[in-house]
């Protein structure tokens, strides 16, 4: 038995005008072709949709990257100019901390072992946030170390500044010493307790430390005499006087005058007689003439 052809499909259009005078027109196209273009235009709408969706992501994306790249040039920028503030810091806390010690040194203070490291290695910077916050807390606990010691250190100062107010630092009176601390022949044998500071009858002398008045009298040998404790075991005795300007418990500052040049007591002629005592033993006094605040730390030390 012979077998039958499989017959073609077709789909037939057929364009049917209003006007009832005009032709009909028919188009006869194969099945395939139509399921065909059918599946090509899905395909093509497919297609169209897809680009404009991912065209339309790759849009926002390339904006949001532009954006944080802005914002990250930004925040770089921010991160450079710390960089710099900081190294300008970081330069001047080390002068600091270099003149801060060499204070100490020469004032005979405590030392401080500095531990600043305000990022030194400045490419640090360039990490990610939470590096710079590390950084960051870092600097500032250095920064609270280095407060505390100032703190410390303007404590010692202030202590300081009151010790040399209260240490004889200054010349009584301006001459020239005629007789020197020490054992001496003229003009009595002895051991010679002080300085013989010449001087005209009548010349002012002044404090050479900030004091008390302890003894404002006469006493044998010395004549008129003065007496001031200034604190911290020392005193100083000012003898042979004319006159005082001073009373006793009276409180007095360096420089201030105190009393007068006179020829009183065992003298050969006018002049002062001026002692520095240490826990009431009788000191070289020429050791406290002309100190400064630095000179005169190095005999708190003795």
């Amino acid at each position: 038995m012979a077998k039958t052809p499989k017959r073609k499909r077709y789909f037939t259009f057929m364009v049917v005008p209003h006007d009832p005078a005009s032709r009909t027109i028919s188009i006869k196209i194969p099945a395939f072709v139509v399921y065909l273009t059918a599946v090509l235009a899905v395909f093509s709408v497919l297609i169209v949709g897809s680009s404009l969706a991912y065209s339309a992501l790759l849009t926002r994306r390339l904006a949001d990257y532009c954006q944080t790249l802005a914002k990250n040039q930004e925040q770089q920028a921010v991160i450079d100019n710390f960089a710099e503030e900081t190294r300008k810091v970081n330069r001047a806390l080390l002068e600091l901390v270099q003149q801060e010690n060499k204070l100490r040194k020469l004032l005979g203070l405590k030392g401080w072992n500095s531990r600043i490291r305000l990022a030194t290695d400045f490419t640090r910077f360039k990490d990610k946030n939470a590096g710079i916050s590390e950084n960051l807390k870092n600097a500032d606990t250095e920064l609270a170390e280095r407060r505390r010691s100032l703190e410390e250190l303007k404590g010692w100062v202030s202590t300081v500044r009151r010790r040399y107010s209260a240490t004889p630092s200054r010349w009584p009176i301006i001459g020239r010493i005629v007789s020197r601390f020490g054992y001496r022949v003229y003009p009595w044998r002895g051991f010679h307790t002080g300085l013989d500071i010449s001087g005209r009858y009548g010349s002012p002398i002044r404090s050479t430390a900030d004091g008390t008045v302890a003894f404002v009298g006469w006493r044998q040998g010395y004549g008129r005499t003065v007496i001031i404790k200034h604190g911290y075991g020392i005193s100083t005795l000012y003898a042979h006087l004319s006159k005082y300007a001073v009373k006793r418990g009276q409180r007095v500052s360096k420089g201030q005058i105190i009393c007068y040049v006179g020829n009183t007591g065992y003298v050969t002629g006018p002049h002062l007689h001026y002692e520095v005592r240490k826990w009431d033993r009788a000191v070289n006094p020429v050791a406290y003439l002309d100190l400064n605040i630095l000179t005169a730390s190095r005999t708190w030390r003795q």
